[in-house]
């Protein structure tokens, strides 16, 4: 009895290690992003990338001024053995001096968009779901905006799309900044109401 009883806490712990190695993975991203309170700066420079964990770069950040201020890199999510499922591209986008946002692409690996994957994938904060154009919510397509807030920083949005086939193959992408108007760059999904409310926040 006493070795199964400790072969279940063993299985136990190794269960609740992966799943936490998972739903962590891009808290460091939030850490970059971020701006914390009572500061006087609003963006983050490009030394700050180095604070994201767990990422190959193409590139040191001080050379991203030689590739139109952006980083590439990848990573991996998931335990799959397979190397096409859960394989992940980071790009960082911004000026000269300071970046704006953090896309993430997701090969074949994770679920729609909702508040349970967002802290799955960057751990707990508070979540509150904006209202967009771009909002969609199918099986196959779904695409979500939020806003991400945790107690010692200023909120961060989070964008968030998935798309899969009739085989379940897909990819969720993902775009992270500390502004809305820097999500605003790809559709044009918020207008001038909303990014004036959610300046407020």
């Amino acid at each position: 009895m006493a070795s199964k009883t400790l072969l279940l806490a063993f299985a136990t712990t190794a269960l609740t290690f992966s799943a936490s190695a998972y739903s962590a993975q891009f808290s460091s991203i939030i850490d970059v992003i971020a701006i914390p309170k009572n500061v006087e700066y609003n963006v983050n420079g490009w030394e700050d990338v180095e604070k994201i964990q767990g990422i190959e770069w193409e590139w040191p950040y001080y050379e991203s001024g030689a590739h139109d201020s952006t980083m590439v890199g990848t990573t991996k999510v998931g335990n799959s053995k397979n190397p096409n499922i859960g394989y992940t591209q980071i790009n960082v986008n911004g000026a000269r001096t300071f970046i704006t946002n953090i896309e993430i692409m997701i090969q074949n690996e994770g679920g729609n968009p909702s508040k349970s994957e967002i802290n799955k994938l960057f751990g707990s904060g508070e979540i509150i779901k904006i209202a967009s154009s771009c909002d969609q919510d199918y099986a196959t397509w779904a695409d979500a905006t939020y806003q991400f807030k945790r107690s010692k920083e200023q909120p961060v949005f989070i964008r968030y799309g998935s798309s899969w086939g009739a085989s379940g193959s897909g990819a969720v992408t993902i775009a992270v900044a500390n502004n809305l108007v820097y999500l605003n760059d790809y559709d044009d999904c918020y207008d001038k109401k909303t990014l004036e409310k959610w300046s407020d926040y």
